[in-house]
């Protein structure tokens, strides 16, 4: 725009335009009986359509490159050479509305909400060997197994384990796999840890010798929830005994839900290799830009998840659209378009959220020339949601090509 008082003008914003692809001196040549279908077959290629079709154009080493475009104009000559069946001097040429080239490859990168790793697992499973019978642990029926002293066990209508203490010092044990309790090997770690500690209990584990006899106990502080302990020498299992020295207040007691952790058969600790479990997830995600042009993104969100969010890192845009996602649902944002749309029918342009900016304007940097050769740029992305949307199935899909001018 030129200056009003000044000489010059003021550096605008340039845009570039429609990109025209021409290619001359084209050759045809087939049999002089077929050089009609084979010049059809031309004609059907570089028809006149409504929509830009993909145009592949190698010129350099530096490899084919992708335009979108439609042919605008044709050359045919007719001349003795059509007769022959040696066409020469032909054209054909491409106005591509997008006047930037693309990489062929398309590029995809996915992301999940944010999750915590389950880490290392300090006890190693073994799950008939560390954990009570199923019902046992949850403190239900049947009774079998269970042994009592100093009181009554019985079933409540739940067919929950119930115990009346009568006098001080009564006990019971939890369900025993063998004589000698629970296999643990001589210096093993046992854990006996109570969800549902009953009043006045106090949990201990008592060490048994192969030949089933009591070698010693380790007992945690009444009302402790949990109890560890050691085997001493000789000791080749223990027993979970929950006992009480003072009768509690009330009638029956609930034993609660519970669950003993031995070490597994073999091995002691952790081993290599260490299982650190399923990865986690963070939200981020990188894409990189080869080209010399910026690039517009596809974008995907998936369901279930709400108000779904796209920040570029780095600079601190964002797409973010307030709106639930249901399972399935998938909300495409065509930065390139500027279209938003719900499963690819209905609208959602106007659910941007005041965060947001323009779609037109979320695009890819383009690479850097550093001491001339063009070094790619890498655009850190984070893929966010409303607070308490936190379903592992929600994602983010980014699809791109590197873009050229």
């Amino acid at each position: 725009m030129p200056q009003s008082d000044a000489h010059g003008a003021f550096p605008g914003r340039l845009l570039a335009q429609a990109r025209t692809i021409g290619l001359d001196g084209l050759m045809v040549r087939a049999p002089r009986d077929r050089i009609g279908a084979v010049v059809g077959a031309l004609s059907a290629g570089t028809a006149i359509v409504e929509d830009e079709q993909p145009l592949v154009v190698w010129l350099d080493e530096r490899g084919p490159l992708l335009s979108y475009a439609r042919a605008v104009r044709r050359i045919v000559p007719t001349g003795i050479g059509y007769r022959t069946g040696s066409i020469q001097g032909g054209a054909v040429q491409w106005e591509a509305t997008d006047p930037r080239r693309y990489a062929l490859a398309e590029q995809v990168a996915t992301a999940r909400l944010p999750a915590s790793e389950r880490g290392l697992d300090w006890r190693v499973p073994d799950a008939a060997a560390r954990q009570f019978p199923d019902a046992a642990a949850a403190g239900l029926g049947p009774l079998d197994g269970w042994y009592a002293e100093g009181g009554t066990l019985s079933l409540d209508a739940d067919d929950r384990v119930m115990f009346e203490v009568a006098e001080g010092g009564a006990l019971i044990v939890w369900p025993l796999p063998i004589p000698t309790g629970y296999s643990v090997p001589e210096g093993g770690t046992a854990e006996w840890v109570a969800r549902d500690l009953p009043a006045g209990a106090q949990l201990q584990l008592h060490w048994i010798d192969a030949a089933g006899v009591f070698l010693s106990a380790t007992s945690a502080p009444v009302g402790a929830a949990v109890v560890e302990g050691v085997a001493p020498a000789g000791a080749v299992g223990v027993r979970p005994v929950m006992t009480w020295p003072q009768v509690p207040p009330g009638g029956p007691v609930w034993v609660g839900r519970s669950v003993l952790y031995v070490p597994a058969p073999g091995a002691s600790g952790l081993a290599w290799p260490l299982e650190f479990g399923t990865p986690g997830s963070t939200g981020a995600l990188s894409v990189t830009n080869a080209g010399d042009a910026p690039a517009h993104p596809v974008i995907e969100f998936r369901g279930p998840v709400e108000r779904p969010s796209l920040t570029k890192t780095g600079t601190g845009e964002t797409l973010e659209y307030d709106l639930p996602l249901a399972a399935g649902d998938v909300l495409t944002v065509d930065t390139g378009a500027g279209t938003v749309l719900l499963n690819q029918t209905a609208s959602r342009l106007g659910t941007a959220s005041t965060r947001s900016v323009p779609e037109q304007t979320f695009t890819l940097a383009p690479g850097e020339l550093v001491g001339g050769a063009l070094v790619p740029t890498t655009t850190p992305l984070i893929f966010r949601a409303a607070p308490g949307s936190t379903d592992p199935a929600a994602s983010v899909t980014v699809r791109w090509r590197s873009a050229y001018w």
